[in-house]
């Protein structure tokens, strides 16, 4: 019994075609979810009702969120005002400091000329040319002259460090205005997504929200599965994988749709038995042990010029059949003559 075993598998697993009915239609089912809370205004579709990417399913109330959008866009307004008052406060505060530099050039010159004066008049004072009292005063003069000089210097400092506080400030707007900016890009952003849209083309599948139904944020609220984008697994034995390779063809029945015949071709297997995937993986290290016969998940990817392929839905039965007879590529002659 066990050699007859032994020699059963090794011929089925070298077979020229390999088959199963422990095969399904898949599809990437897309659930979708709420990305902002609030109430929901309205359903905008019915359940298995097709639509186009891009269409209107759901909509979530959205007064607070256009308000928000209002505010920020007036809080940027708002910053972008400051910073144009700043560059304008710049703009007079440089004009203060080109003064203040003129200022000072007229002071010096006055310096100059008041300590020449003053010189002179010392000299003419040794001659007794002048009297005492004129040369105190062109020398009270001097003096005046240089402390204006130094005051005018003072406000010239003082005047460019203002300048410097106002390119602080400018910063500190700059700074502000993009905080704005990004609450205002985040606004948008979710008044935005109070609009759910369908991601790809496809049929909708069973509405979980109604009108007037309180959403949170993550809340799944409808189903997309984008038909006809559908493909095949079939969980073949471990001994029928001998020669299945990827690129061999297959041919695909339809339980539901008697006498149709779909093609297809190996695309990849799972890394692991099924088993392995399951919620309680089996431990054979102990207690008694049947030796059972693994399933390996199978992926087919089916031909998108075939018209039967409006009529199937992720979940179907199927019969999947594989030609192993050549390799990859050159089993795609073989592969035509399938029953």
């Amino acid at each position: 019994m066990f050699l007859f075993t032994m020699n059963w598998n090794a011929w089925t697993g070298s077979a020229r075609t390999q088959s199963t009915d422990d095969a399904y239609l898949e599809s990437d089912i897309t659930p979708l979810a709420a990305r902002v809370s609030g109430y929901v205004r309205s359903v905008a579709v019915k359940d298995f009702q097709r639509v186009k990417a891009g269409d209107l399913l759901v909509q979530i109330e959205d007064d607070d969120y256009s308000a928000l959008v209002d505010q920020s866009e007036a809080n940027v307004e708002a910053g972008k005002a400051a910073i144009a008052n700043i560059e304008n406060q710049k703009i007079l505060q440089q004009a203060f400091i080109r003064q203040a530099e003129a200022t000072i050039a007229a002071t010096e010159s006055d310096v100059w000329r008041y300590e020449r004066d003053s010189k002179r008049y010392q000299s003419l004072l040794t001659t007794d040319a002048v009297s005492h009292q004129a040369a105190e005063q062109a020398m009270n003069s001097y003096s005046r002259a240089t402390a204006t000089l130094d005051l005018n210097h003072a406000q010239f400092d003082q005047q460019r460090q203002q300048l410097k506080v106002l390119d602080t400030q400018q910063q500190q707007a700059e700074a502000t205005l993009k905080a704005q900016q990004a609450a205002l890009a985040l606004a948008r952003f979710n008044l935005s997504h109070t609009r759910i849209l369908a991601p790809v083309d496809g049929m909708v599948g069973l509405r979980q929200v109604r009108p007037g139904q309180y959403v949170g944020i993550g809340t799944q609220v409808i189903s997309i599965v984008p038909l006809p984008d559908l493909w095949v697994v079939a969980n073949y034995k471990e001994t029928q994988l001998t020669r299945v390779r990827a690129g061999q063809l297959a041919m695909v029945t339809i339980d539901s749709v008697p006498g149709v015949v779909l093609k297809g071709r190996v695309d990849s297997w799972s890394p692991a038995t099924g088993s392995r995937f399951s919620l309680l993986p089996p431990d054979n290290a102990t207690g008694n042990f049947t030796k059972v016969v693994q399933r390996i998940p199978v992926k087919i990817v089916l031909d998108h010029d075939s018209s039967q392929l409006e009529l199937l839905r992720p979940g179907m039965s199927v019969t999947a059949t594989v030609d192993t007879g050549g390799a990859s590529e050159g089993g795609r002659a073989a592969a035509d003559g399938l029953p």
